[in-house]
């Protein structure tokens, strides 16, 4: 553990406040992970944390979560009809859990549901009117919070958070064995959701002759 760590000190006092022997302490003091990732850690799960409970006051009026909310700008930017396999890329969650989402926001008339004409097997989601409206009636108070929170970061600062986000993402999938197609897939939405348009479709590269 790096001596100079300015978190050191309390991380010590933890272990001493257990009354443990020296040896013991010792043990647990060269074992413990580096002080620094696990204040990472924290730091990031109580913004993301404080993040979400503050989007979800802003959308307290309108009854609805930001994973609803997410689902409808997806079908709003992509501007065409998706699978909810395609929206469960986007949120991230998994196929048991898109269904009764979908569900949901059927059940309120934001969006439709329908047979794909391509393949009847599969089910396309679309955005209603009704849904758009709502999206349109919730952007001031989503902008509001976006606003407080990045407000003060320059585009350098927030650019440099979404590099190091996604390759905390990359690092946490190669241990897990994740599909990083499917965060390729996520971050192609959600460049587009960024820009304010629909994300540009994979297409093939023709060899030169």
């Amino acid at each position: 553990m790096n001596a100079n760590c300015p978190h050191r000190s309390v991380f010590h006092w933890g272990i001493r406040a257990m009354k443990i022997e020296q040896k013991e302490y010792d043990d647990l003091i060269r074992l413990a992970p580096p002080i620094q990732y696990m204040w990472t850690i924290v730091n990031f799960a109580q913004a993301w944390n404080t993040w979400v409970k503050a989007l979800e006051k802003s959308l307290s009026p309108a009854k609805m979560t930001v994973t609803q909310i997410t689902a409808l700008q997806a079908l709003f930017y992509n501007k065409r009809p998706m699978t909810p396999t395609e929206i469960a890329k986007v949120l991230p969650l998994d196929t048991h859990s898109i269904s009764p989402l979908v569900d949901k926001l059927h059940k309120r008339k934001l969006v439709t549901r329908r047979r794909s004409k391509a393949d009847r097997r599969s089910i396309e989601v679309e955005l209603t009117g009704q849904g758009m409206e709502l999206l349109r009636s919730l952007s001031p108070n989503i902008n509001e919070v976006l606003e407080v929170v990045f407000g003060n970061l320059n585009q350098q600062e927030l650019d440099e958070f979404v590099k190091l986000s996604h390759v905390i993402s990359y690092n946490a999938a190669d241990y897990v064995g994740a599909n990083k197609k499917r965060m390729d897939e996520n971050a192609r939405i959600l460049s587009g959701i960024s820009e304010g348009k629909p994300a540009a479709k994979k297409t093939s590269k023709k060899k030169s002759k």
